[in-house]
């Protein structure tokens, strides 16, 4: 390894330069690690593990055996995660020890960062709405085919795509994927009402307003108005669990903005700074 001309004859602006790619290399270790963390969390959340069935992609009789959405979602926290480590360490490196090739090395792998993100955006916009179509379309075709009912009173044998339904629907005040009408064509829902065997039930108890504790196994204090909501529809929840899931992502719609605007500022500064620190030849040791 050859050496350059000594650190010492480096200017103040270099100098502050190199300071401000260890500060933002420490902001991507930082967010680095938290993104790995909140990924483990996500994996292993008992809570968030009671919807994967009804998040995962597949709704045939295999879904257990594949990665749901939400496990998906937590490995790409993780693997974003442990990029962005590597990447602060290595920024830090270059910037501590001033090694050009770890700059243009840096430099490289952030600008195809924002590249890739770029991407996404612009695939996001683009496809959205066929997106949308797609998990619609799935999300009604397991209530059709696998919705077997709510359990109340161990009456009712359940399954865990049908207790994710439940658990949104009772949690979320939703109904159904887009409507309550999604439940009108079930083929595998006993509908028979567990509390008055003569009626039929149009939809879940978990669709109805229930004044519980948080137990549908428990009868509601407003019993018949949810009995009747239950076998005729009226005052059953009109939104769909889609839009309810999605308005619950856009309430933290600010933090997300914000959040993206600080990572992509970032980017953007530290890809700025390893281009100056690169180009300048004198001050540092070469590979």
């Amino acid at each position: 390894m050859a050496s350059g001309r000594g650190h010492g004859g480096m200017s103040l602006s270099m100098k502050l330069i190199r300071l401000l790619i260890v500060l933002f290399n420490l902001m991507f270790v930082i967010i680095g690690g938290l993104l790995l963390a909140l990924g483990i969390f996500v994996m292993k959340d008992p809570k968030l593990q009671q919807i994967r069935p009804l998040l995962n992609p597949d709704v045939t009789a295999k879904y257990s055996q594949s990665l749901s959405n939400i496990e998906i979602f937590a490995v790409v926290l993780i693997v974003i995660g442990g990029i962005l480590l590597a990447i602060g360490f290595l920024g830090c490196c270059g910037a501590v020890k001033g090694f050009r090739f770890l700059h243009l090395l840096y430099a490289i792998i952030i600008g195809g960062i924002i590249l890739a993100e770029i991407a996404f955006v612009v695939v996001y916009i683009v496809y959205q709405s066929r997106f949308k179509a797609e998990f619609v379309t799935k999300l009604q075709e397991s209530i059709v085919k696998y919705y077997v009912g709510t359990p109340i009173n161990n009456s009712t044998s359940s399954n865990p795509l049908s207790l994710s339904w439940d658990i949104v629907q009772f949690n979320l005040h939703c109904c159904g994927a887009m409507s309550k009408a999604d439940y009108a064509n079930t083929t595998s829902w006993n509908k028979t009402n567990p509390y008055q065997s003569n009626t039929t039930l149009v939809v879940p108890f978990t669709c109805c307003p229930l004044n519980t504790t948080g137990n549908w196994n428990a009868l509601p204090t407003n019993m018949i108005e949810a009995n009747t909501c239950a076998t005729t529809g009226v005052n059953a929840y009109s939104q769909g669990c889609y839009d309810s899931l999605i308005n619950l992502l856009f309430s933290y719609k600010t933090y997300m903005i914000i959040a993206g605007a600080i990572i992509v500022s970032v980017e953007v500064c530290a890809l700025l700074f390893a281009v100056l620190l690169y180009c300048r030849k004198d001050g540092y040791d070469t590979l």
